[in-house]
This record gives structure tokens, C-alpha cells and sequence, in this order.
């Protein structure tokens, strides 16, 4: 079957002008704009930006689906892509190596698979690669030069893990690193100066405010100073050199807590709330803005909103 090619508009003016009002009209400390809603409502969908895109595959709503779909910010519109060959939600989030997307496992059915797929924005195709080395799933992945790290916190059995594997695509093979000292499902992750950042989630010890640091260079883990409200399921993104961590859940509610941490002074601060209590979404850069996709907020959200953050 012939794929179709799918282009799109990389002309950010449109988009300037959607900055334009949103800095002239919303407060300066916290702007937030809702945008065209995603057309299949979903929450733990694997997210990423490339070339000013933003695609959300899968995710989950009284079930999973394998859905592609494509947001252009510069128009705010939705294009539908070429599904994922298999069904996946609550995974490891996603990874951007040369403009292609890298998604690794997640859940698809009683056990999380292994699967890596990758996606080819221009030919709107999915390719299987190498496995990881285990079932994972309600972890996170962070890109640090051109290989994609993985933690795992979720291998379908009893207990929590705290694996982490590299992989490397130009030999399209994993290698096992290091894990962390505490497990982080549903974990806050951002790479920040070829760092890769993991914070909070829910591990063996219950809901955890834990920080903790992997350094590719040592090849060691550092644990930091602990957010301020341990959550699982936030949003995250890495932004300005600064990791920030929208909502998630407390064990008791969804919170609209924004958690800010800056890694020069070892300090976490909440500057400013969401407009919603929100979890299970998923947040992505572009054009130095935050967007936060789906989640669930009371009930699986179909929601697209941009932030424009200004923090002190």
C-alpha cells in the first residue's frame, strides 16, 4: 500500500502573531491559550516535536489506540497520519534523532512490550528496530547526543524497576546502563546540558518527590533536591536550562501545581499555577513555547493549550 506524504508549513509568522497576543493579553508570569483540540481524546500518549510539528502517538481512553496524529502550530490544525503498527499507551514517552520519531514500549494489553518503532515524518512510515532488552513501560526518554536513553520503571510484574538502556541507532543496538537509586513511574523528565533529569513519580515506597541526575559522561546517577510536591504522571519539559513539571497527581487529587527546577542553583520553586488540575498529559518545546497535550482531567481530555512562562 502507498503511504501518503503528508507536508507541512514551517513558516513560524503565523505563529508570531498568535505570541504576539498572547504576550499582549495574558499575564506575563503565566499565559496560557487553549488551541484546536486534539480530534481523538487520549491521555499517556507518546509525544515530540520535529521541525516545528508536534505528533502524538497513541495513548489511552477506555482503551488504547495506535493513533498518529500531527498538530501544526503555525495554522492550529490536526492532520491524522499512518496509525503505529501496534497499539501502545502509558509507555516511555518519545525521542527525536535526525528529525525521525523513536517511541519504546508501553503497554499493550496485561504486559508492557519491548517494541522500538520509528517514524519518517516525510515518508509517513513506521519501522520496527531493535527491542530493548526488557518488557518497559511508565518510564521516560531523553535524546543526548543523537542516542536515546530510556528508563524503565514498569516491567509488567510485581514491584517497581529502575532500569535505564541506551540505545544507539547507528547500530541499531541497546546497551544496559546504570539504573537509578529510586524507581519513577510515571516520572517528570527533561535534558538539560546533556543531562538527563527524572523527577517524582510512584515507586516501591509509594508517591516520590525524588530528583535524581544521569550523567552520560561518568556514567553515574546524582540524587538532588526533592520537589516540593511529590506527583505522578505530570507533564514535563525541559526548557530555558530549567526543568519544569506541570500537575500530575498527589495520591489524592490532580494538583495545577507548576514545579520549576533550576539546575545551576539546586532549587526548586512554584512560581504559578495551571489553569486546571491536570495529569497524565504530556508537554513539548517549540518556537520556545510549551504545549501541553490531552491528560486527564476529571475524564480523558481532548485539550491543546500553550503556555509562554516567564519566570524570575
Amino acid at each position: 500500500m502507498k503511504t501518503q506524504r503528508v507536508k507541512f508549513s514551517h513558516d513560524c509568522r503565523p505563529l508570531i502573531g498568535i505570541l504576539a497576543v498572547l504576550l499582549l493579553t495574558l499575564p506575563a508570569s503565566a499565559a496560557w491559550k487553549p488551541l484546536a483540540a486534539m480530534p481523538a481524546a487520549r491521555q499517556n500518549a507518546a509525544v515530540e516535536a520535529i521541525n516545528g510539528i508536534i505528533y502524538v502517538a497513541g495513548g489511552y481512553n477506555a482503551g488504547g489506540t495506535s493513533t498518529l496524529q500531527a498538530f501544526n502550530p503555525t495554522t492550529n490544525t490536526w492532520t491524522s497520519l499512518l496509525n503505529m503498527p501496534i497499539t501502545l499507551y502509558q509507555g516511555d514517552g518519545a525521542g527525536v534523532i535526525n528529525s525521525q520519531l523513536y517511541v519504546a514500549g508501553g503497554w499493550n494489553g496485561p504486559l508492557p512490550t519491548s517494541t522500538l518503532f520509528m517514524y519518517d515524518p516525510p515518508s509517513n512510515t513506521w519501522t520496527s528496530l531493535a527491542p530493548m532488552p526488557h518488557l518497559t513501560a511508565c518510564g521516560g526518554t531523553g535524546v543526548i547526543n543523537s542516542k536515546l536513553y530510556v528508563i524503565t520503571p514498569c516491567n509488567g510484574y510485581s514491584g517497581y524497576s529502575n532500569y535505564l538502556d541506551v540505545y544507539d541507532p547507528a547500530t541499531n543496538a541497546w546497551t544496559s546502563l546504570p539504573g537509578s537509586a529510586s524507581a519513577h513511574s510515571g516520572p517528570a523528565i527533561g535534558v538539560i546540558n546533556d543531562k538527563l533529569y527524572v523527577a517524582g513519580g510512584y515507586g516501591n515506597q509509594g508517591f516520590s518527590n525524588v530528583l535524581e541526575v544521569y550523567d552520560p559522561a561518568t556514567n553515574t546517577w546524582t540524587t538532588l533536591a526533592h520537589m516540593p510536591t511529590a506527583v505522578t504522571w505530570p507533564a514535563s519539559v525541559a526548557l530555558n536550562g530549567r526543568l519544569y513539571v506541570f500537575g500530575g497527581n498527589n495520591g489524592t487529587n490532580d494538583v495545577t501545581t507548576v514545579q520549576v527546577y533550576d539546575p545551576h542553583k539546586n532549587k526548586w520553586t512554584t512560581p504559578f499555577l495551571m489553569p486546571a488540575a491536570l495529569s497524565s498529559s504530556s508537554g513539548v518545546v517549540v518556537y520556545g513555547l510549551t504545549f501541553l497535550e490531552g491528560g486527564d482531567n476529571g475524564s480523558t481530555a481532548n485539550q491543546y493549550s500553550v503556555f509562554s512562562p516567564s519566570i524570575p
